[in-house]
């Protein structure tokens, strides 16, 4: 999800140039403007039917990534099964923008972006129509008054009980160990969830593994920092 501490790019204009010479104000990001120029992938206005309309295009499961950054994590996943279909929300215009370009370089007919708020989920997707849902890395509010703010509560997991298929699993990653052992709290309030996996070091359970990871993922590996992860499931079959 999103990082409280970083900010957009901002476009800086010389004083001294003429007014009409100046183009866009300080305070607009370009990639306000760039986030249109890849309309076959991400969609910088979305609605439900438009990403209907673009879903219909192909077959296959649904996974989503809930703050999906410059999508490495996202085009990773999608290039190891190409036999899915994946979809990645943002609000940031930089990492939609740089997101879309490697989706398009890879020539990837399996993945779209949306410009639009995790909180959202629900609004476009239909009851048992999702394999599988990402958060990695949300924004941590740790003071207890902002634990409101935080993507992952229980209405969410509510959320997940109806819009995951049987069989289907929710995945969280984070950096910070008070989050996860929130999130882990939540469980028992989810009848219709079920813990099946959790780390409190998942770079050292994961080892040797090929694993798609975020940017975020990839820093704090190098910093040796841990990194918790938990997966719940919907009990049945997987279709």
């Amino acid at each position: 999800m999103l990082r409280e501490d970083e900010r957009a790019a901002a476009v800086p204009v010389p004083r001294t140039a003429p007014r009409e010479a100046r183009g866009p104000s300080p305070d607009v990001n370009p990639y306000a403007r760039w986030v249109h120029e890849h309309p076959a992938v991400l969609l910088a206005e979305p609605s439900p039917a438009a990403l209907r309309a673009c879903l219909a295009a192909g077959e296959g499961p649904l996974a989503v990534d809930l703050g999906c950054g410059s999508g490495n994590f996202l085009l990773a996943c999608a290039l190891a099964q190409p036999d899915m279909r994946f979809v990645g929300f943002e609000l940031r215009y930089k990492r939609l923008v740089k997101a879309a370009r490697k989706v398009e370089r890879a020539g990837l007919g399996n993945v779209w972006l949306l410009r639009e708020r995790a909180e959202r989920l629900p609004d476009y997707f239909e009851p048992g129509s999702l394999r599988a849902v990402h958060v990695n890395f949300p924004d941590p509010w740790p003071r207890r008054s902002d634990w409101k703010k935080r993507l992952v509560h229980r209405a969410l997991l509510r959320e997940l009980e109806r819009l995951l298929e049987p069989g289907g699993r929710f995945h969280l990653k984070t950096d910070h160990s008070g989050y996860f052992l929130h999130v882990l709290s939540l469980v028992r309030e989810a009848p219709g969830l079920r813990l099946v996996a959790f780390s409190n070091d998942h770079h050292r359970q994961a080892a040797g593994r090929d694993e798609a990871r975020t940017e975020f993922e990839q820093l704090f590996r190098s910093q040796r920092k841990p990194v918790y992860s938990l997966v719940l499931e919907r009990p049945g079959a997987a279709g």
